[in-house]
């Protein structure tokens, strides 16, 4: 970019464009706000790479609007914060867990994907950033695949229930 295009330039110019942008995108002022910031950390590391001044808008709008994007992604990989954790399961269900049969039942059935953490974490008592060190994952995939595993074994049981009645 010119040297007459500096970040402080762009950022009076076209940051309420920006977060305008981003907060259409986004839906969300204190969303849109984060997304400008970072925006214009991303601006300040390829300043050098930024198109002359006239073409200077349309590479900012492909940039917030690919932000925005990997932001909408990445929001439906994480799991929603809540006040209060619901109970997952009744007694009748952990002592069918317990059971080792209907573990092994659940384990058997169960993708290895899902279960080697699942060993991990049930079978061996490991805590959760050990067991993704071991597996070579981030500590978010243990907490997915541990889930997927929870939903899985309630299923189970589920059936299991509506088979005996």
């Amino acid at each position: 970019m010119k040297q007459e295009l500096k970040i402080e330039t762009l950022y009076a110019k076209y940051g309420p464009t920006i977060y305008a942008r981003c907060r259409r995108l986004l839906r969300d002022p204190v969303a849109a706000e984060d997304a400008t910031q970072d925006i214009f950390v991303k601006l300040m590391r390829h300043i050098e790479a930024a198109p002359t001044e006239d073409a200077v808008l349309p590479w900012i709008h492909r940039i917030v609007t690919n932000h925005c994007l990997n932001v909408i992604r990445d929001a439906k990989r994480r799991a929603a914060p809540v006040e209060e954790l619901p109970e997952l399961v009744d007694d009748d269900f952990e002592d069918s867990v317990v059971s080792k049969n209907f573990a092994q039942k659940v384990l058997e059935s169960a993708p290895e994907a899902i279960k080697a953490p699942a060993m991990l974490y049930h079978g061996k008592g490991m805590e959760q950033s050990k067991v993704a060190e071991t597996l070579g994952c981030s500590r978010r995939t243990v907490l997915y695949r541990l889930s997927e595993f929870t939903r899985r074994a309630m299923k189970m049981h589920a059936a299991a229930e509506a088979g005996q009645a």
